[in-house]
């Protein structure tokens, strides 16, 4: 789903699970893609998810009924450090 205007780069881990990568100009365009994701999934039955945001990265992971893979937060933490 392209989100304040940007398509993702996507990803497949544990078979099932997607992860959607937003790269954007800057942290208001996160903002940005955050309110427009709320805004086209409010009405849908979204499935288990974790939105994160690291400098002008937004990544959603869909985990669905699947566990979380923890690795996930623990990249993200790691983004968080670099920027």
């Amino acid at each position: 789903m392209t989100l304040n205007g940007v398509a993702p780069e996507l990803f497949i881990i544990n078979g099932d699970q997607l992860i959607s990568v937003y790269v954007y100009s800057s942290s208001d365009g996160v903002k940005r893609g955050i309110k427009d994701f709320e805004d086209k999934t409010a009405t849908a039955d979204v499935v288990a998810h974790g939105r994160y945001q690291a400098a002008n990265v937004l990544l959603i992971y869909d985990y669905g009924s699947s566990f979380k893979d923890d690795r996930v937060e623990l990249v993200v933490r790691d983004m968080k450090t670099l920027a």
